[in-house]
């Protein structure tokens, strides 16, 4: 699998696991996380992100979405 897959894979868990936790759909968690920044942390954070679990993933991207002006 390329690198690029193994991102946007990684990138969808991330969007789905955020989704759960907030009793989001998909398309909101996705829209939420592009609006307030977290997509792009996901993205450009990935060789350290992708080491931790999900839990610790889904705090990190609420600290960064609140700081960006999030509400969640």
């Amino acid at each position: 699998m390329s690198e690029q897959r193994k991102k946007i894979g990684f990138t969808v868990a991330c969007v789905n696991e955020f989704a759960q936790q907030h009793n989001l759909s998909i398309q909101e968690s996705f829209r939420y996380l592009f609006q307030f920044k977290g997509i792009a942390f996901i993205k450009e954070n990935y060789e350290v992100e992708h080491t931790l679990d999900f839990g610790t993933i889904v705090e990190d991207l609420e600290m960064l979405c609140r700081k960006n002006g999030g509400v969640l």
